[in-house]
Protein backbone atom coordinates (compact mmCIF):
# COMPACT_ATOMS: atom_id res chain seq x y z
CA UNK A 1 0.00 0.00 0.00
CA UNK A 2 0.91 3.48 -0.83
CA UNK A 3 0.97 6.57 1.80
CA UNK A 4 -0.93 9.43 1.12
CA UNK A 5 -1.52 13.21 3.00
CA UNK A 6 -5.22 14.96 2.35
CA UNK A 7 -6.19 18.58 3.49
CA UNK A 8 -9.44 18.30 4.41
CA UNK A 9 -11.23 21.94 4.54
CA UNK A 10 -14.71 23.47 5.00
CA UNK A 11 -16.31 27.24 6.21
CA UNK A 12 -19.70 26.38 4.81
CA UNK A 13 -22.48 24.49 6.37
CA UNK A 14 -22.06 22.51 9.74
CA UNK A 15 -18.28 22.26 9.22
CA UNK A 16 -17.61 20.17 12.21
CA UNK A 17 -20.27 17.86 10.64
CA UNK A 18 -18.98 18.15 6.84
CA UNK A 19 -14.79 17.13 7.68
CA UNK A 20 -16.24 13.86 10.07
CA UNK A 21 -18.42 13.12 6.61
CA UNK A 22 -15.37 13.46 4.39
CA UNK A 23 -13.17 11.19 6.75
CA UNK A 24 -15.72 8.43 6.32
CA UNK A 25 -16.20 8.37 2.58
CA UNK A 26 -12.24 8.93 2.46
CA UNK A 27 -11.61 5.53 4.55
CA UNK A 28 -14.79 3.98 2.69
CA UNK A 29 -13.63 4.65 -1.04
CA UNK A 30 -9.76 4.93 -0.61
CA UNK A 31 -8.05 3.35 2.00
CA UNK A 32 -7.20 2.95 5.91
CA UNK A 33 -6.58 6.11 8.22
CA UNK A 34 -3.58 6.16 9.56
CA UNK A 35 -2.98 9.05 11.11
CA UNK A 36 -5.18 12.10 12.18
CA UNK A 37 -4.34 15.69 12.95
CA UNK A 38 -6.36 18.05 14.99
CA UNK A 39 -8.98 20.33 13.69
CA UNK A 40 -7.86 23.75 13.32
CA UNK A 41 -9.66 26.88 12.75
CA UNK A 42 -8.20 29.56 10.66
CA UNK A 43 -9.20 32.85 8.71
CA UNK A 44 -10.20 32.04 4.88
CA UNK A 45 -7.03 32.16 2.87
CA UNK A 46 -7.44 34.24 -0.37
CA UNK A 47 -10.77 35.64 -0.14
CA UNK A 48 -13.51 36.95 2.38
CA UNK A 49 -15.66 34.48 3.77
CA UNK A 50 -16.47 32.54 7.14
CA UNK A 51 -13.61 31.21 8.97
CA UNK A 52 -12.45 27.36 8.33
CA UNK A 53 -11.89 24.15 9.61
CA UNK A 54 -9.22 22.20 8.59
CA UNK A 55 -7.28 19.00 9.38
CA UNK A 56 -4.27 16.91 7.64
CA UNK A 57 -5.10 13.14 7.54
CA UNK A 58 -2.52 9.99 6.58
CA UNK A 59 -3.80 7.55 4.62
CA UNK A 60 -2.54 3.77 3.51
CA UNK A 61 -4.32 3.11 -0.28
CA UNK A 62 -3.97 0.67 -3.29
CA UNK A 63 -4.81 3.58 -5.62
CA UNK A 64 -2.48 5.34 -7.57
CA UNK A 65 -2.07 9.20 -7.32
CA UNK A 66 -4.01 10.13 -9.76
CA UNK A 67 -6.84 7.68 -8.90
CA UNK A 68 -6.91 9.13 -5.00
CA UNK A 69 -7.46 12.48 -6.83
CA UNK A 70 -10.48 11.67 -8.69
CA UNK A 71 -11.94 9.60 -5.47
CA UNK A 72 -11.75 12.76 -3.43
CA UNK A 73 -13.10 14.96 -6.33
CA UNK A 74 -16.15 12.35 -6.53
CA UNK A 75 -16.34 12.91 -2.91
CA UNK A 76 -16.35 16.84 -2.91
CA UNK A 77 -19.18 17.07 -5.65
CA UNK A 78 -21.35 14.17 -3.57
CA UNK A 79 -21.19 16.41 -0.68
CA UNK A 80 -21.68 19.62 -2.77
CA UNK A 81 -18.64 21.04 -3.76
CA UNK A 82 -19.08 22.60 -7.31
CA UNK A 83 -15.19 23.50 -8.34
CA UNK A 84 -15.47 26.68 -10.12
CA UNK A 85 -13.74 27.07 -13.47
CA UNK A 86 -13.41 30.64 -12.67
CA UNK A 87 -10.02 32.31 -10.67
CA UNK A 88 -10.09 33.04 -7.18
CA UNK A 89 -11.71 31.14 -3.79
CA UNK A 90 -14.64 30.83 -2.70
CA UNK A 91 -16.54 29.59 0.50
CA UNK A 92 -17.24 25.82 0.06
CA UNK A 93 -18.78 22.89 2.13
CA UNK A 94 -16.05 20.71 1.68
CA UNK A 95 -11.79 20.73 0.08
CA UNK A 96 -10.30 17.69 -0.42
CA UNK A 97 -6.93 17.87 -1.74
CA UNK A 98 -3.93 15.76 -2.52
CA UNK A 99 -0.83 16.92 0.02
CA UNK A 100 2.12 14.16 -0.99
CA UNK A 101 1.95 10.72 -2.18
CA UNK A 102 5.06 9.14 -1.22
CA UNK A 103 7.47 11.32 -2.79
CA UNK A 104 6.36 11.37 -6.04
CA UNK A 105 7.01 14.58 -8.07
CA UNK A 106 4.14 14.73 -10.38
CA UNK A 107 3.61 17.91 -12.98
CA UNK A 108 0.71 17.10 -15.72
CA UNK A 109 -2.86 18.99 -16.62
CA UNK A 110 -4.45 16.07 -14.07
CA UNK A 111 -2.27 16.39 -11.39
CA UNK A 112 0.46 18.75 -9.64
CA UNK A 113 2.53 16.63 -6.28
CA UNK A 114 3.76 17.69 -3.99
CA UNK A 115 0.73 20.52 -4.03
CA UNK A 116 1.60 23.51 -5.44
CA UNK A 117 0.74 25.94 -2.46
CA UNK A 118 1.60 23.49 0.13
CA UNK A 119 4.31 25.37 1.79
CA UNK A 120 2.71 28.76 2.21
CA UNK A 121 0.24 28.15 3.90
CA UNK A 122 -0.53 28.12 7.69
CA UNK A 123 -3.66 25.70 8.08
CA UNK A 124 -2.15 23.37 6.31
CA UNK A 125 1.70 23.04 7.85
CA UNK A 126 0.02 22.96 11.40
CA UNK A 127 -1.62 20.12 10.82
CA UNK A 128 0.84 18.26 8.68
CA UNK A 129 3.58 19.30 11.48
CA UNK A 130 1.01 17.58 14.05
CA UNK A 131 1.15 14.38 12.09
CA UNK A 132 4.65 14.32 10.27
CA UNK A 133 7.14 16.98 11.38
CA UNK A 134 10.28 15.08 9.70
CA UNK A 135 8.63 14.46 6.39
CA UNK A 136 10.65 15.95 3.91
CA UNK A 137 9.03 18.12 0.69
CA UNK A 138 10.86 15.95 -2.41
CA UNK A 139 11.40 19.44 -4.29
CA UNK A 140 12.01 21.52 -1.38
CA UNK A 141 13.98 19.28 0.48
CA UNK A 142 12.50 21.11 3.92
CA UNK A 143 10.78 19.10 6.34
CA UNK A 144 7.30 20.17 7.24
CA UNK A 145 8.66 21.56 10.76
CA UNK A 146 11.42 23.58 8.68
CA UNK A 147 8.72 24.77 5.92
CA UNK A 148 6.42 26.17 8.76
CA UNK A 149 9.37 27.80 10.56
CA UNK A 150 10.48 29.97 7.36
CA UNK A 151 6.57 30.12 5.91
CA UNK A 152 4.96 33.86 5.62
CA UNK A 153 1.60 33.06 6.06
CA UNK A 154 1.18 35.42 9.08
CA UNK A 155 -2.33 33.76 10.32
CA UNK A 156 -2.46 31.62 12.99
CA UNK A 157 -4.88 28.64 13.21
CA UNK A 158 -6.26 27.70 16.16
CA UNK A 159 -6.01 24.28 17.63
CA UNK A 160 -8.81 22.83 18.76
CA UNK A 161 -8.64 19.23 21.06
CA UNK A 162 -8.10 16.03 19.18
CA UNK A 163 -11.47 14.95 20.91
CA UNK A 164 -13.32 17.15 18.98
CA UNK A 165 -13.28 14.64 16.73
CA UNK A 166 -15.44 11.95 18.25
CA UNK A 167 -18.14 14.54 20.14
CA UNK A 168 -21.08 12.99 18.55
CA UNK A 169 -19.44 9.44 16.81
CA UNK A 170 -21.91 7.05 17.40
CA UNK A 171 -25.39 6.61 17.01
CA UNK A 172 -27.57 6.16 19.42
CA UNK A 173 -29.05 2.25 17.52
CA UNK A 174 -25.29 0.50 17.74
CA UNK A 175 -24.35 -2.42 19.53
CA UNK A 176 -20.59 -2.37 19.18
CA UNK A 177 -18.88 -5.62 19.76
CA UNK A 178 -15.08 -6.46 20.24
CA UNK A 179 -13.51 -9.36 19.54
CA UNK A 180 -10.00 -11.00 18.65
CA UNK A 181 -7.87 -12.98 20.73
CA UNK A 182 -6.20 -12.97 24.55
CA UNK A 183 -4.80 -9.97 25.82
CA UNK A 184 -5.54 -7.92 22.49
CA UNK A 185 -6.80 -4.91 24.60
CA UNK A 186 -10.86 -5.97 23.92
CA UNK A 187 -11.83 -5.44 27.67
CA UNK A 188 -10.10 -1.91 27.92
CA UNK A 189 -11.12 -0.39 24.74
CA UNK A 190 -14.82 -1.32 25.48
CA UNK A 191 -14.17 0.26 29.15
CA UNK A 192 -12.81 3.15 28.00
CA UNK A 193 -15.45 3.68 25.27
CA UNK A 194 -18.25 2.89 27.98
CA UNK A 195 -16.59 5.58 29.97
CA UNK A 196 -16.58 8.18 27.18
CA UNK A 197 -19.65 7.87 25.55
CA UNK A 198 -22.13 6.68 28.46
CA UNK A 199 -22.54 3.78 26.87
CA UNK A 200 -23.62 0.44 28.97
CA UNK A 201 -20.86 -2.49 28.51
CA UNK A 202 -21.10 -5.71 29.01
CA UNK A 203 -17.88 -7.52 30.21
CA UNK A 204 -17.56 -10.98 29.94
CA UNK A 205 -17.42 -13.30 33.15
CA UNK A 206 -14.86 -14.91 32.46
CA UNK A 207 -13.04 -15.06 35.57
CA UNK A 208 -16.07 -16.67 37.59
CA UNK A 209 -15.80 -19.71 35.48
CA UNK A 210 -14.70 -21.91 37.78
CA UNK A 211 -12.76 -24.38 35.00
CA UNK A 212 -10.43 -21.99 33.83
CA UNK A 213 -7.75 -22.72 36.07
CA UNK A 214 -7.87 -25.91 36.02
CA UNK A 215 -8.30 -25.92 32.35
CA UNK A 216 -4.87 -23.99 31.48
CA UNK A 217 -3.53 -26.45 34.18
CA UNK A 218 -4.87 -29.77 31.82
CA UNK A 219 -6.44 -28.63 29.14
CA UNK A 220 -7.68 -31.78 27.52
CA UNK A 221 -9.27 -33.02 31.16
CA UNK A 222 -11.57 -29.67 30.94
CA UNK A 223 -12.29 -27.92 28.20
CA UNK A 224 -15.39 -29.53 27.85
CA UNK A 225 -16.77 -28.60 31.04
CA UNK A 226 -15.25 -24.89 30.24
CA UNK A 227 -16.57 -24.31 26.93
CA UNK A 228 -20.16 -25.56 28.09
CA UNK A 229 -20.23 -23.13 31.13
CA UNK A 230 -18.75 -20.45 29.13
CA UNK A 231 -21.68 -21.44 26.56
CA UNK A 232 -24.46 -21.08 29.11
CA UNK A 233 -23.26 -18.48 30.91
CA UNK A 234 -22.46 -15.86 27.65
CA UNK A 235 -25.89 -16.21 26.15
CA UNK A 236 -27.47 -15.37 29.89
CA UNK A 237 -25.54 -12.76 30.56
CA UNK A 238 -26.34 -11.28 26.79
CA UNK A 239 -30.09 -11.82 27.03
CA UNK A 240 -30.41 -10.19 30.51
CA UNK A 241 -28.10 -7.50 29.15
CA UNK A 242 -30.09 -7.09 25.74
CA UNK A 243 -33.74 -7.10 27.91
CA UNK A 244 -32.17 -3.89 29.77
CA UNK A 245 -31.29 -1.79 26.94
CA UNK A 246 -34.05 -0.30 25.80
CA UNK A 247 -33.55 2.85 27.46
CA UNK A 248 -29.75 2.65 26.61
CA UNK A 249 -29.16 2.43 22.79
CA UNK A 250 -25.72 3.07 22.56
CA UNK A 251 -23.83 -0.03 23.88
CA UNK A 252 -20.57 -2.44 23.68
CA UNK A 253 -19.43 -5.65 24.74
CA UNK A 254 -15.79 -7.12 25.08
CA UNK A 255 -16.90 -10.62 24.09
CA UNK A 256 -19.19 -12.35 21.58
CA UNK A 257 -21.41 -14.98 21.57
CA UNK A 258 -20.34 -17.00 18.48
CA UNK A 259 -16.47 -16.58 20.49
CA UNK A 260 -17.59 -20.10 22.11
CA UNK A 261 -17.87 -21.49 18.80
CA UNK A 262 -14.42 -20.22 17.67
CA UNK A 263 -12.79 -21.68 21.16
CA UNK A 264 -14.92 -24.53 21.82
CA UNK A 265 -13.57 -25.75 17.90
CA UNK A 266 -9.93 -25.37 18.99
CA UNK A 267 -10.15 -27.13 22.42
CA UNK A 268 -13.16 -30.05 21.91
CA UNK A 269 -12.64 -33.03 20.23
CA UNK A 270 -14.60 -33.46 17.06
CA UNK A 271 -17.63 -35.05 18.29
CA UNK A 272 -18.06 -33.09 21.38
CA UNK A 273 -17.83 -30.03 18.96
CA UNK A 274 -20.75 -30.92 17.01
CA UNK A 275 -22.96 -31.44 20.16
CA UNK A 276 -21.81 -27.87 21.47
CA UNK A 277 -22.53 -26.27 18.04
CA UNK A 278 -25.90 -27.99 18.20
CA UNK A 279 -26.39 -26.24 21.61
CA UNK A 280 -25.16 -23.18 20.61
CA UNK A 281 -27.04 -22.67 17.60
CA UNK A 282 -30.30 -23.97 19.42
CA UNK A 283 -29.31 -21.15 22.08
CA UNK A 284 -29.07 -18.09 19.39
CA UNK A 285 -31.81 -19.28 17.56
CA UNK A 286 -33.75 -17.84 20.73
CA UNK A 287 -31.82 -14.91 20.71
CA UNK A 288 -31.32 -12.63 17.32
CA UNK A 289 -30.10 -8.90 17.82
CA UNK A 290 -28.05 -6.84 15.73
CA UNK A 291 -24.50 -5.90 16.25
CA UNK A 292 -21.17 -4.30 14.64
CA UNK A 293 -18.80 -6.86 15.06
CA UNK A 294 -14.83 -5.18 15.45
CA UNK A 295 -12.00 -7.77 15.35
CA UNK A 296 -8.81 -6.26 16.97
CA UNK A 297 -5.28 -7.48 15.42
CA UNK A 298 -2.10 -7.75 17.24
CA UNK A 299 0.84 -9.92 16.64
CA UNK A 300 1.63 -12.74 18.65
CA UNK A 301 4.42 -11.23 20.67
CA UNK A 302 2.98 -8.24 21.66
CA UNK A 303 -0.18 -10.67 23.08
CA UNK A 304 2.36 -12.61 24.44
CA UNK A 305 4.07 -9.39 26.60
CA UNK A 306 0.73 -8.19 27.38
CA UNK A 307 -0.97 -11.68 29.07
CA UNK A 308 2.67 -11.89 31.02
CA UNK A 309 2.49 -7.84 32.21
CA UNK A 310 -1.05 -8.41 33.28
CA UNK A 311 -0.14 -10.92 35.90
CA UNK A 312 -3.32 -13.25 35.78
CA UNK A 313 -1.76 -16.55 37.20
CA UNK A 314 -3.63 -18.92 35.22
CA UNK A 315 -2.70 -17.55 31.87
CA UNK A 316 0.85 -17.64 32.39
CA UNK A 317 0.75 -21.20 31.02
CA UNK A 318 -0.52 -19.70 27.61
CA UNK A 319 1.97 -20.50 24.74
CA UNK A 320 2.18 -18.61 21.48
CA UNK A 321 1.01 -21.99 19.79
CA UNK A 322 -2.33 -21.34 21.42
CA UNK A 323 -2.37 -17.94 20.61
CA UNK A 324 -1.95 -18.81 16.94
CA UNK A 325 -4.44 -21.62 17.09
CA UNK A 326 -6.76 -19.27 18.50
CA UNK A 327 -5.75 -16.14 15.26
CA UNK A 328 -6.15 -19.31 13.17
CA UNK A 329 -9.89 -20.10 14.43
CA UNK A 330 -11.17 -16.22 14.01
CA UNK A 331 -9.66 -16.52 10.60
CA UNK A 332 -11.50 -19.26 9.83
CA UNK A 333 -14.66 -18.00 11.28
CA UNK A 334 -14.66 -14.45 9.24
CA UNK A 335 -14.02 -16.47 6.35
CA UNK A 336 -16.76 -18.73 6.62
CA UNK A 337 -19.12 -15.70 6.02
CA UNK A 338 -20.85 -13.64 8.63
CA UNK A 339 -23.84 -12.81 9.10
CA UNK A 340 -23.32 -9.39 11.00
CA UNK A 341 -21.40 -5.99 9.92
CA UNK A 342 -18.30 -6.43 10.90
CA UNK A 343 -14.48 -5.09 10.47
CA UNK A 344 -11.00 -5.38 11.76
CA UNK A 345 -8.35 -2.98 13.33
CA UNK A 346 -4.50 -3.33 13.82
CA UNK A 347 -3.65 -2.46 17.16
CA UNK A 348 -0.26 -3.04 16.71
CA UNK A 349 0.82 0.99 16.80
CA UNK A 350 -2.04 1.92 18.13
CA UNK A 351 -1.39 2.50 21.99
CA UNK A 352 -5.17 3.98 22.68
CA UNK A 353 -4.86 4.27 26.42
CA UNK A 354 -2.10 6.15 26.30
CA UNK A 355 -1.89 8.11 23.05
CA UNK A 356 -5.12 10.22 22.33
CA UNK A 357 -4.23 10.29 18.35
CA UNK A 358 -4.04 6.31 18.52
CA UNK A 359 -7.65 6.43 19.92
CA UNK A 360 -9.11 8.78 17.57
CA UNK A 361 -8.22 7.39 14.95
CA UNK A 362 -9.55 3.96 15.84
CA UNK A 363 -12.91 5.62 17.16
CA UNK A 364 -12.59 7.35 13.60
CA UNK A 365 -12.45 3.64 11.78
CA UNK A 366 -14.90 2.68 13.74
CA UNK A 367 -17.29 5.87 12.50
CA UNK A 368 -16.30 4.66 8.97
CA UNK A 369 -18.40 1.29 8.82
Amino acid sequence: MEKAYISIGSNKGNRFYNLQEALVQIQKQIGVLTNLSSIYESSAWGFEGPDFFNACIEIQTDFSALELLEKLLKIERKMGRIRSINPGYSSREIDLDLLLFEDQVINNEHLILPHPRLELRNFILHPMCEIAPDLVHPQLEKDMSSLLDICKDNSNPSKLPLSQWSLDIFSNDQFLVFEGNIGVGKTSLAEKIAADFQARSLLENFSQNPYLENFYAKPDRFALSLENYFLEDRFRQFKIFLDGSAAHKFAVADHSLFKSLVFAKINLSPLNFLDFKNNFERLARELVFSQKVIFLKKPIQKLMEQIINRGRSYEQKITSDYLEKIERGYQNFENEGLSFTSNSIDLTNLDFLHDERAYQIILQRIKAF
